[in-house]
């Protein structure tokens, strides 16, 4: 039945359009039109001039001939909205998807919602929940607000006499819309299908203009600003600029749980406005640091800030401090004695700002040219990388061999000598095992634990990070193939801990036998 109907989407908008393209990105194949109704006012505030709005939706219409822009005057969002439903109902579109510009979805509900339209043809509107998203770091509201808009309606029953609601007691024709006298709402909601609604993941300026010219401007609480935007906590409560408690609370949220196009454009966004904090773990090796430091400065055009971390080293100057600005070094700790890679690493992190992503990197290591922004568009394109490495020089490297790949490619495990690490991937299995002592095999464990945590390990093969291995631990006169022997076997009993620990909760062969075949813990010959 699904064949015979057809699909529409509209977006009325006067100029928010920061997430469109996102939204965009599951909705636009999915229908036969999408109408953009851009007005010349808001609906309410103070206008200002939307020209870069248009030419935006413009340029889009230019690339799909589905797409169709139409710029009027209309006095408010319920009278925009209707306008759109009329001009679709000329087009012979049977359901229409109504879509703010800061409404997102995965792809595939996209689908599961046509199928859930098409399997009900006698209901005339329906209604779905959402998920709000709070601030720039996208906390998610918490419980879930009441509010279920309307998402699909059918064009010839359903009139709009609020933002995003409405009536389907009345009947559109060619000439008119009239009613038939239907007292009842012929509705329902949409299960297992949610929206991910940005209306608040926002900046300090984006949410002034919002509370100034959304519908509600005229009842929130004068002082919202200031004392509950600008001063907000996780702890928090009832943070609603006009009902508060629909508000209660804004919480941490899953970055996995996000649309694939969701991620990437959080990613991007955060490169953008946060700098990388490069991690640099130095030992009685001033003059290689040097070198580090001044290829980063040489051959990094992104922001950066680079943290120091100095494991007891004997060969310092006395004054460090003429190099910190000069190389964009944001903290320099001191350790007194050798504390190990991992712990070093860790004392790091927790010093970095904590939206930044980090970058791990040997003071050793010789990054060429565009290593970082090259790191970042591998880690940006893939909606689940989490830990991206580059190519390198040394032969034991393997599939990290300089011009061993020549495309970006997904492995199993980044060596540590220089990882691009996404701050959820952190936020998610915490920092390195302290265990690995002085180091080796703690990149093993660290690619494994993010990869069971849900996220991928990468290679950017347009990245290249030269260095040559274990100089450090040679010059200190530490026996490296001791070490290693001893964390590998350290890494294997602790994964065999985990897989005992874990079975004693889990029946591992009934959960998926097909699997527990794969994996040798069924087998019969």
């Amino acid at each position: 039945m699904c064949e015979n109907l057809k699909f529409g989407a509209i977006y009325c908008l006067y100029d928010d359009c920061e997430f469109l393209e996102v939204s965009l990105e599951s909705i636009k194949s999915k229908v036969d039109k999408v109408i953009f109704l851009v007005s010349d006012i808001p609906w309410f505030g103070k206008a200002v001039n939307n020209f870069d709005t248009i030419q935006k939706i413009k340029k889009l219409c230019d690339c799909n001939p589905n797409f169709i822009l139409i710029k009027n005057h209309w006095i408010n969002e319920a009278e925009q909205r209707n306008f759109g439903l009329d001009y679709l109902f000329a087009l012979h579109i049977d359901y229409c998807f109504v879509v703010d510009t800061d409404e997102i979805y995965h792809k595939h509900h996209i689908d599961l919602i046509k199928q859930f339209v098409c399997k009900n043809p006698k209901i005339a509107a329906f209604h779905i929940e959402l998920n709000t998203y709070w601030t720039k770091q996208y906390y998610v509201i918490s419980p879930r607000e009441n509010f279920k808009p309307v998402i699909v309606v059918r064009v010839e029953n359903f009139l709009f006499t609020t933002i995003r609601q409405g009536v389907t007691s009345i009947q559109r024709t060619e000439k008119c819309v009239f009613n038939t006298n239907q007292k009842i709402y012929n509705a329902t909601i949409i299960p297992e299908v949610i929206c991910y609604h940005l209306s608040y993941a926002k900046n300090d300026q984006q949410i002034k203009r919002k509370i100034e010219t959304f519908s509600h401007a005229n009842s929130i609480d004068k002082d919202w600003f200031d004392n509950t935007w600008k001063k907000w906590t996780p702890e928090d409560k009832n943070l609603h600029p006009v009902t508060p408690t629909q508000y209660r609370q804004a919480v941490k949220e899953n970055f996995l749980n996000f649309p694939e196009q969701l991620k990437i454009f959080i990613k991007k966004e955060r490169q953008n406005v946060q700098p990388c904090s490069i991690i640099i773990i130095n030992w009685n090796s001033y003059t290689l640091l040097l070198e580090c430091l001044k290829l980063i400065k040489q051959n990094t055009k992104i922001l950066y800030e680079i943290v120091i971390v100095d494991n007891g080293s004997t060969d310092l100057p006395k004054d460090f401090s003429d190099i910190l600005e000069f190389y964009s070094i944001k903290t320099i700790i001191y350790n007194k004695e050798n504390l190990g890679f991992p712990k070093a690493v860790n004392q790091a992190i927790e010093v970095t700002n904590k939206n930044s992503d980090v970058c791990l990197l040997n003071v050793d290591a010789k990054p060429q040219e565009g290593w970082l922004e090259n790191l970042y568009d591998t880690l940006n394109s893939n909606p689940l990388a989490g830990i991206v490495g580059p190519l390198g020089n040394e032969i034991e490297n393997g599939y990290q061999k300089e011009n061993m790949v020549y495309k970006d490619m997904q492995v199993f495990n980044v060596h540590f000598y220089c990882a691009l690490i996404f701050r959820e991937v952190i936020e998610r299995i915490g920092l390195l095992d302290i265990r690995f002592g002085l180091g080796t095999y703690e990149d093993n464990d660290y690619c494994i634990r993010a990869k069971l945590g849900g996220y991928q390990c990468w290679i950017s093969a347009k990245s290249l990070v030269r260095h040559k291995a274990h100089q450090v631990f040679e010059s200190n006169n530490i026996d490296y193939i001791e070490l290693e022997h001893k964390n590998k076997q350290l890494l294997q009993n602790k994964l065999l801990d985990a897989f005992y620990q874990y079975g004693s909760y889990l029946d591992f062969i009934s959960i998926s036998p097909k699997l527990a075949r794969k994996c040798g813990l069924v087998f019969r010959e």
